[in-house]
């Protein structure tokens, strides 16, 4: 591969991993709406609930002054002066609440406000937009949700340094095995058959597996610095990647294992065929 040909498909792969970051970050803007909206219901909540409180407190009010509890028209006895305390205090223990009530709203509008902050990338990847992300301790749970972990089968056609860092170009394939890879060599029509003496129709393949590649076309994904490698042929140097001896190794065309965590390699083993 020449200089010019890693170039490009280094390109490439930083155009999809600037994709990639573009949809992490869509995701995010989607959480953070949904948090507001759920903010904006817990606020109507409580406005609702205070309002009701003061209207109670009013029609508390009005219903004493017209039963000449709070303003009596004569000296107040012992008994009306004991009723006057209860009033008080409670009066006092609504007036906590709404304060409390009051408090709360003002606490989870900062919180939405704080988290509703955010940074935007454009299409190069470069950041046009800064923000104070104030996520707090919820910002590692939030990115462990967002993480993608994926196991899939593949031909590696091309394994290349570039940019002190080292990519795969894979086609990712189907694999099956056992009843299930006669299954799909069935819906596909590439099982095997025979007829027995009654008549019925009898589907096998020759080998325990089944290969299908529905899509030739192929991605590059970069290997992470300490991706583990498990291949009979290559023992894997605690650090650094056996970049010659992975690329004899491919040149047979194994089925390979790749998992990845948000596209990014960090195991390859080999599948074994027999």
């Amino acid at each position: 591969m020449d200089k010019k040909e890693e170039e490009l498909l280094s390109m490439h792969y930083q155009i999809e991993k600037t994709d990639i970051k573009q949809q992490k970050f869509e995701d995010r803007l989607k959480s953070i709406s949904e948090d507001l909206k759920k903010s904006k219901r817990i606020r109507n909540m409580y406005f609702v609930l205070i309002i009701g409180l003061i209207l109670l407190m009013i029609a508390g009010s009005f219903y004493l002054i017209q039963n000449n509890m709070i303003f009596p028209s004569d000296a107040p006895s012992v008994e009306n002066s004991n009723e006057m305390k209860k009033l008080l205090m409670i009066n006092d223990s609504l007036q906590q609440e709404v304060q409390k009530l009051k408090e709360g709203i003002s606490e989870e509008m900062n919180s939405t406000k704080d988290s509703s902050e955010v940074y935007m990338y454009d299409s190069s990847g470069s950041r046009i937009v800064v923000a104070n992300d104030s996520i707090g301790s919820d910002k590692d749970s939030l990115n462990k949700s967002k993480r993608k972990f994926k196991r899939q089968y593949g031909y590696v056609k091309k394994a290349f340094k570039s940019n002190d860092a080292i990519f795969v170009e894979v086609d990712f394939i189907e694999f099956y095995k056992g009843r299930l890879a006669v299954k799909k060599a069935k819906e596909y029509g590439e099982a095997e058959y025979d007829i027995d003496k009654k008549g019925d129709t009898l589907y096998f393949l020759y080998n325990n597996y089944y290969i299908h590649n529905k899509n030739s076309s192929s991605r590059i994904l970069e290997l992470d610095d300490k991706v583990r490698v498990k291949i009979d042929k290559i023992n894997q140097i605690s650090n650094g990647f056996p970049l010659k001896a992975f690329q004899k190794i491919i040149l047979d065309q194994p089925v390979l294992i790749l998992e990845t965590n948000n596209d990014i390699v960090y195991k390859i083993s080999q599948q074994k065929l027999l």
